[in-house]
């Protein structure tokens, strides 16, 4: 497993994911990672995809004003905030919750992985946190 904390943006894939998502300047990348795990159905939702819908999770809440750890790319995702005209939505917050769901429910190998861990807990706790940010 390549995440080093539990947080949204403790693993190289999200952070890679966050790397590209500053590049553009609308949300189709946030709703793509959340319609990759949402057509997962009842199949495993492979680790990069999860670990990517919840970093986009963790975006939509900044988004809402419902900032958590941005940790190192706080000023990333603040900046690219500060520098798109994007709208908040119930509907986008409503698909994130959902992924966040997916991702943590079985099939899923980042669930998983995380259950393998010392750090389990850890991980359930920073997503519950995220989807009452959403909420």
């Amino acid at each position: 497993m390549d995440a080093w904390d539990a947080g949204a943006f403790g693993n190289d894939s999200a952070t890679d994911w966050l790397a590209e998502l500053v590049d553009t300047s609308d949300l189709g990348m946030i709703h793509e990672a959340f319609d990759e795990v949402l057509a997962a159905g009842d199949e495993t939702v492979e680790m990069q995809i999860g670990e990517e819908a919840i970093g986009a999770a963790e975006v939509v809440a900044w988004l809402a004003g419902q900032p958590g750890k941005g940790g190192d790319h706080a000023d990333q995702i603040e900046g690219w905030l500060d520098d798109n005209e994007l709208e908040f939505t119930e509907s986008l917050a409503r698909k994130a919750r959902k992924s966040i769901d997916r991702v943590f429910n079985r099939p899923s190998e980042l669930r998983e992985a995380w259950e393998e861990s010392d750090d389990y807990d850890d991980w359930k706790k920073e997503l519950a946190s995220l989807k009452e940010r959403l909420s």
